[in-house]
């Protein structure tokens, strides 16, 4: 966790701080990502969610300007849309948001967004192609154990949508997770703790076999899985 950051206390402050910005064109205000999950670590971004009615450019940059003088402003990262974009969002897409975010103002249900069973198959395989092709992509061409360990990062959101389109059984947290997936899932949870750029540059080409494989399991899987 970051130090001297009381992630409560600042969440409060960036609620006044978005209230007096946007009144009551506040729509939604939520906290997503390893601070949503009660699983952070010392390089943990803070990453909000933010929803406003008829948003503008000029919204947009008075936005900036807010984050830019809160402390911990390098930290922040997160979703910040117009609430008529929102309702029209690729659904599949918008899943994970819906299902990884804590509410803090508003509620997510009040814009009519509904996911299918099939939206969640869409959201799996969608996942685990992009992450197949970028894995390989780095794997041929980039060389780089950076982007290696982000694609691991990444995985994890993978397994937790695939348990939950298998088992209709979301869960929140990677290391609750890690005790009911199958081994391959298992294994790539644990190499996405472990994995970063400082690991030994012999041990590249291993890792991301692993981890393209596995990719390329879950694309066939989900594939003869019925919805």
């Amino acid at each position: 966790m970051t130090e001297n950051l009381n992630i409560d206390a600042w969440l409060e402050e960036f609620r006044i701080k978005l209230i007096i910005l946007f009144g009551n064109r506040l729509r939604f205000f939520g906290i997503q990502g390893s601070y949503g999950r009660d699983e952070p670590s010392a390089d943990s971004d803070i990453d909000v969610v933010v929803i406003i009615d008829g948003m503008t450019h000029k919204d947009l940059f008075a936005y900036r300007k807010m984050i830019d003088d809160m402390e911990f402003s390098s930290k922040i990262c997160g979703f910040v849309s117009g609430a008529e974009e929102l309702a029209a969002w690729d659904k599949s897409d918008l899943l994970q948001l819906f299902l990884d975010t804590r509410p803090i103002v508003g509620s997510l249900d009040s814009f009519g967004v509904s996911f299918t069973k099939e939206d969640i198959r869409s959201a799996v395989i969608a996942g685990a192609c992009n992450l197949y092709h970028t894995c390989s992509h780095n794997l041929l061409h980039a060389r780089s154990m950076y982007v290696l360990a982000r694609l691991y990062k990444v995985a994890r959101f993978i397994v937790r949508m695939k348990y939950y389109y298998i088992t209709e059984n979301y869960i929140s947290k990677f290391s609750k997770l890690a005790d009911v997936v199958p081994d391959a899932d298992k294994r790539v949870l644990k190499l996405a703790g472990v994995i970063d750029s400082r690991c030994r540059e012999e041990d590249f080409d291993g890792y991301s076999m692993i981890l393209l494989d596995w990719a390329g399991d879950v694309i066939k899987l989900i594939n003869q899985v019925l919805p």
